[in-house]
This record gives C-alpha cells, structure tokens and sequence, in this order.
C-alpha cells in the first residue's frame, strides 16, 4: 500500500521540502505526495520548488492563493501589488535568477492551471483555506470538478469572498472554530460542512514547530509557518506520524518576513 504524504505551506522553501522528504525517507515508486498549496512567494528557491515536483509523477497538489497569483504572473506578467509585497517579488527574482524563458513560464502555468481547488479522497478532503461557514460537502463536490482559468481573479483576501473558490483560498474562520473548540473542550457544529472525511488544510499560519490536529473536528492544519520563521511539516495522512524540517530562517540566514 502506497503511503499517503501530505505537506503544508511551503512559501519556496526548497530546502525545507527536501529536508523533510529525506527525513520520512520519500520514494516516489511507493508514496503519493501531496500539498495543501502556497508552494509560491516568500524563500528564494520558488522556481526550484516547481521544477522539483513538476518532475514528480505522485505529486497531486491544490491551489493556494499565492500559487494563482504566481500562475497569473507566469500567464501574463500580472504583478499586483498585494501579490509582490507579501512574497510575489521574491517569485518574481526565482524566476529572473534562474533565466527561465518564456516558453517554460508558459509551460509551468499551464501546468499550475491544472492544480484543483479541492481534492477529494475516500476519507479525507484536502483545500487551501477551509470550507468557511457557507460551504457545505455539496458545495466542495462541486467545485472539486471545477476547470480552472489560465488567468483566475484573486481578490484581497480582506472582504467576504464572492465565489466558492475564493471562500478556500482565503478562508480561516473554519480553523478559528476548530482551534477555539480544541481550547475550551468542547464540539459545535462548525456551518454546513460535513465531517464524515478528515480534512487537511494549510492558509493560516499556526505555529512554528506543531502541526494543529482536531480529532474533535477531524480538521489537520499544516502551517506551520515555513514561509517566515516556522519548519515545514510533512505528515503521513493515515498514521498521522510526520516529519519536520529544519526552520527555514536558519535554512536561509538574512531572510524572514521582514524581507518581502
């Protein structure tokens, strides 16, 4: 049976997803590697990131708010400045440093444009953000078949979302719910959400060193802040077992949030 691997926002911290694939002793002939998205913005090494596992054929990953601005950018040179100034312009210098052509920015952007919302497995659901409280197990069916755009709108992050896609890109009110309930003993309903699956999320970052696992909620958020001062985490999503990097301001001295 192929072990099933999942790993949180990793923001071009290369370094950290090799460290932590060495660590869990990753063999793409007998593991399946996914990710809750925001492989985009923030560490150098955003161009190796994608290089590495576009060349991966186990590699299954959702759409994370800063990959459909880095998707956008790829598409059409679209540097919004929300984008750059919260990690876009160090994609941006990935891509410049490494020389990559036109051609292969096409290529990688097509590519990305295949990258799902939601993916629904027999007993878990994986999505960027989190169903919110509007989205029901409908609702996520749905848009798990969705066809993406080449060119997708991304809005702000900061005003109540307009589509179903925007809602998982962006949304953290389900996890608040989660962490709340996790703080005070207790189990709400949390909106239209069905939690007969496990879910496994990323977005908001969480801590630096601990994945956030509610058996309550059945909910997994694995930020665990690679892309500032936290590790990456890779987590086994039957065992719940997982494996961590090293923190990625020490895997890349001089750099950190105050850089973007």
């Amino acid at each position: 049976m192929r072990r099933r691997l999942i790993f949180g926002d990793l923001h071009g911290s290369y370094k950290a997803l090799k460290q932590c694939l060495e660590r869990a002793e990753f063999r793409e002939d007998r593991d399946n590697l996914y990710s809750v998205g925001d492989i985009a913005d923030g560490y150098p090494d955003v161009y190796e990131c994608l290089s590495f596992l576009r060349g991966l054929l186990s590699f299954y990953p959702v759409i994370g708010n800063h990959d459909v601005w880095l998707q956008n950018w790829l598409s059409s040179v679209s540097a919004p400045d929300i984008w750059t100034s919260q990690g876009g312009s160090k994609s941006i210098a990935s891509f410049e440093r490494n020389g990559i052509s036109e051609k292969e920015r096409k290529e990688l952007a097509n590519w990305m444009s295949t990258w799902p919302y939601v993916i629904i497995l027999d007993d878990a659901v994986i999505m960027h953000g989190g169903p919110g409280v509007s989205l029901s197990y409908m609702d996520i069916e749905r848009l798990s078949e969705k066809k993406r755009e080449l060119i997708e709108p991304v809005p702000d992050g900061c005003h109540m979302p307009s589509r179903m896609a925007d809602t998982i890109l962006w949304d953290r009110d389900y996890f608040r719910c989660c962490q709340y309930d996790e703080k005070e003993g207790r189990k709400l309903p949390i909106g239209l959400w069905s939690e007969s699956k496990w879910l496994f999320t990323g977005h908001t970052e969480y801590g630096k060193t601990e994945p956030f696992v509610s058996e309550k909620h059945r909910f997994v958020n694995l930020d665990t802040m690679a892309g500032s001062y936290g590790c990456l985490t890779l987590m086994d999503m039957d065992t719940f077992e997982y494996w961590q990097s090293d923190l990625s301001s020490e895997l890349y001295p001089g750099y950190g949030p105050e850089y973007w």
